[in-house]
């Protein structure tokens, strides 16, 4: 994983990937996290630490093909560059789904799940905007 340059980082808009939780505490380093992806909404420096900080609306799962948010900060060495864009878009070329509306209609199917993050890029507009 490739942290951000914090100096390059945009607020209001740049797509990153923050750890959400922990799964496997014996684990060392990152292994053993899990990411959501997240929305640059400020950065700014720490009032106590005095290190760079980014403030993120960050994904959390909330049930089948949906997502809640959360309003987060982080320090900048826990925040890393994200290809979510260019992964989604590969997955929703191999289904041929060309639009929103062909988007939600897959995702209404049984036998898909796990396609809460796409959701999250197209609400953000980071799919399907050009």
């Amino acid at each position: 994983m490739k942290k951000v340059d914090f100096n390059k980082l945009q607020a209001g808009g740049d797509l990153v990937k923050v750890p959400r939780t922990q799964f496997a505490p014996m684990r060392s380093g990152w292994n053993g996290w899990l990411f959501s992806e997240a929305v640059v909404i400020r950065k700014g420096v720490g009032r106590k630490s005095k290190k760079n900080v980014a403030v993120v609306e960050m994904r959390i799962p909330a049930g089948k093909n949906n997502y809640g948010t959360i309003e987060a900060t982080f320090y900048a060495e826990n925040i890393f560059e994200t290809p979510a864009v260019e992964n989604a878009r590969n997955i929703l070329k191999n289904y041929e789904i060309k639009d929103t509306e062909s988007f939600y209609k897959f995702i209404e199917r049984d036998d898909v799940t796990g396609c809460d993050w796409i959701r999250f890029l197209i609400e953000k507009g980071f799919l399907f905007n050009e």
